[in-house]
């Protein structure tokens, strides 16, 4: 029987033994893929309907005013509007065929989910780094929604479709060659290993032309320049009594009532005490000085999101985004992690990331659960829609990479390595799945354009 881990640990594993060797699970994940057939793992029914039906769940948990902003963001393209729909991804993947094996997934592993930020050492790393939807649930989830977003990425750029199509199947390949060579090595490395610029480059940069080379530079470049400094330049300005306060931007950025900003410093308290010690010393010699609720991205507009602005003895400043950990829903209902979600969130951050954000943490007020990091500290990401052919296949492959050393932090991951060994076919079947659901998100978006105009 598999031993189960703490109970409030987001890392509960029914399906395997944490004891079980890798040379065991490797054989159980064969067993697994052997039973599948083709069609069953590259199906998707391509159908008609009306998003909103599938939406309607999350948005009875989201601010109604910022509602049509979200709708807005999502009308720009079709990948903007595949951004915004993860629920609606999640309710076709849990009413379809999963492998069984689970693993802590990020849950929206597309293509602008990755990026850069800075460690704790202050330096540059690259990795996922949205995990609102993080869990335990099936590897094949992340797989799936990664390479409909490349096919979505690449419809975009106008890359030629069929050497888009044979690519990815290498990229399935590359992401399996990629948990091999980490199964083999320490474990203590495999947990260990930091995604800095410098290794990116290398698996980036090498083979690739002067346009991606380009590309990478002015990302780093600007990552590098973005910090609390950076952000209390951009969004602060001096009232008439000489305080420093956020500037209003109504709806986007807009001041909160004395109720929500005494809950909200209530929410800080508790969350400085569960800090490290240095971070706690640190935060204790600063103090709230303005808080602001602030949308921001695509999917998480409408989300409750505020900035808290900082001010240290020395006078300096650091900015905190407080952002609600809402439950995860399936289109049907919200059935995960109902309680917690705010710690469920830094748990799985921590564990699919190389390294995170010192002050990463959660605390629960108003009976809501978020969870707080620093703004914009170092943040940055690669400019999807400046990506030709060449820098195209190098960021997909730096990123299913990535998505393997995430999932290689779970012990069952071996499953996964002898799942896709176990048919010759499995990377065409993944890819011929995720070119099935690009239709669908074709026609949802065409849809969601059509009632917008219709209301």
């Amino acid at each position: 029987m598999a031993k189960k881990i703490n109970e409030t640990a987001p890392y509960n594993f029914e399906v395997t033994d944490h004891y079980k060797s890798h040379e065991y699970l490797i054989k159980e994940g064969y067993s697994r893929g052997k039973d599948v057939t083709y069609d069953t793992l590259s199906h998707f029914e391509v159908k008609k309907r009306n998003v909103f039906d599938i939406l309607e769940i999350r948005e009875k948990l989201l601010v109604k005013e910022l509602l049509p902003i979200k709708y807005q963001r999502m009308s720009t393209n079709t990948f903007a509007f595949f951004r915004g729909t993860a629920d609606v991804m999640n309710y076709d993947l849990t009413n379809g065929y999963n492998s069984g094996i689970d693993a802590i997934i990020c849950g929206d592993a597309h293509l602008a989910n990755f990026g850069f930020y800075s460690s704790p050492e202050r330096q540059l790393l690259f990795d996922v780094n949205d995990f609102d939807e993080s869990r335990v649930s099936y590897w094949e989830y992340d797989l799936k929604r990664f390479l409909v977003s490349a096919l979505l990425i690449a419809d975009s750029q106008n890359l030629p479709k069929e050497d888009t199509e044979v690519f990815l199947k290498k990229a399935v390949e590359v992401y399996k060659e990629a948990l091999k060579n980490i199964a083999n090595l320490p474990s203590i490395e495999r947990m260990l290993f930091p995604n800095t610029v410098e290794n990116i480059v290398q698996t980036f940069g090498n083979e690739s032309d002067e346009s991606t080379q380009k590309l990478l530079k002015k990302a780093v470049k600007k990552a590098v320049h973005k910090n609390s400094n950076s952000a209390v330049e951009k969004f602060t300005e001096i009232d008439d009594k000489g305080k420093r306060k956020f500037i209003e931007n109504s709806p986007v950025t807009k001041h909160i009532s004395k109720t929500d900003y005494l809950a909200m410093v209530a929410g800080y308290e508790q969350y400085v005490n569960n800090l490290s010690s240095n971070i706690k010393l640190y935060l204790s010699q600063c103090r709230v000085i303005d808080i602001v609720r602030h949308s921001v991205g695509v999917g998480s507009v409408g989300t409750l999101c505020f900035l808290m602005l900082l001010q240290n003895n020395d006078g300096s400043y650091l900015v905190l985004q407080i952002k609600e950990a809402l439950p995860i829903t399936d289109g049907h209902e919200v059935y995960a992690n109902k309680d917690q979600q705010g710690l469920n969130i830094v748990n799985c951050q921590k564990i699919l990331q190389s390294a995170s954000d010192p002050f990463l943490g959660n605390f629960k007020t108003d009976n809501k659960y978020y969870y707080v990091r620093q703004f914009r500290d170092m943040k940055g990401s690669i400019k999807l829609d400046k990506l030709d052919w060449d820098s195209f296949r190098g960021y997909v492959d730096v990123c299913i990479i990535l998505l393997a050393r995430a999932h290689s932090q779970s012990p069952s991951f071996p499953m996964i390595i002898g799942y896709l060994e176990s048919q010759d076919w499995m990377a065409d079947a993944f890819v011929t799945y995720s070119k099935n659901y690009r239709k669908q998100v074709l026609n949802d978006y065409k849809d969601f354009l059509k009632r917008l105009e219709d209301e």
